[in-house]
């Protein structure tokens, strides 16, 4: 069934604020199907998206918000979004044994994880909402990534330039087995609550250090090591770009389906 250009956009912010708000997936899922069943009479009818919905994505949420419980799995999300932050930031560089706990790295880490990744979320759903799916979210979201590499990388350069005292030492070996055990501990505790997209995350960010450190010198300085390193990190980026490819051109046939 095929909607005007302002139903979909409706859709599609109700279902941002529906989210956003802690409600499930199966009632979002519930909900949009039926406003859209209504939303396809009245235009077939010739009449307006604000005669059925009002014309507020608020007011209308409001007037059926009682309906919908909270979903409390939102809380192991938002836990498990935390724990990847930390691991996309520590875990490699154990398994690396290039982890350097010093107050700057953990004041900067900080910064990133309860700052600037909440931040850019903001800005994203906010623009979404204003503009919905059109070419400027893409735009404005490949933008956004380009400035958080640009802060990471100016952040580990500036780190790297102005060191500060070490806060613990860790060996080696034992920063590896540390890495590992963690790793291990995050897909447990993944595979239970089965979020598997946070699987893919720790596997894209700890391969490219994981290989080299069991086929090369194992030290991190070394041209062997970086060229093990980037052909990994290059072999992850075509499978997952690969995947991700496939999966969202069956995500848009099924959503044409619908439609």
């Amino acid at each position: 069934m095929m909607l005007s250009n302002e139903a979909e956009h409706f859709l599609l912010q109700l279902r941002l604020e529906l989210a956003s708000k802690g409600k499930k997936d199966e009632d979002i899922d519930a909900i949009e199907a039926e406003l859209r069943d209504h939303l396809y009479e009245a235009e077939s009818r010739g009449e307006s998206v604000e005669s059925v919905t009002g014309g507020s994505v608020k007011d209308y949420i409001k007037s059926i918000s009682n309906e919908l419980p909270f979903d409390k799995g939102i809380f192991s999300f938002m836990f498990l979004m935390l724990i990847s932050i930390l691991a996309l930031l520590a875990i490699p560089r154990l398994i690396s044994g290039d982890l350097d706990l010093s107050l700057n790295r953990l004041i900067f880490y900080a910064i990133i994880i309860f700052v600037l990744a909440p931040l850019e979320l903001w800005i994203l759903k906010t623009l979404l909402v204003r503009h919905g799916d059109t070419r400027t979210i893409y735009v404005f979201g490949f933008i956004m990534s380009i400035i958080m590499i640009a802060v990471m990388t100016i952040g580990e350069l500036l780190l790297s330039k102005f060191p500060s005292k070490s806060l613990a030492n860790i060996d080696d070996k034992y920063s590896l087995i540390i890495g590992l055990i963690l790793s291990l501990i995050f897909f447990v505790v993944c595979i239970i609550l089965k979020n598997w997209f946070f699987i893919g995350v720790l596997v894209y960010i700890i391969m490219p250090e994981l290989i080299p450190k069991f086929f090369t010198s194992g030290n991190p300085k070394n041209e062997d090591y970086i060229n093990a390193s980037l052909i990994t990190y290059t072999v992850m980026n075509v499978l997952f770009g690969t995947i991700a490819f496939i999966y969202f051109k069956r995500d848009m046939k099924k959503d044409n389906v619908k439609r």
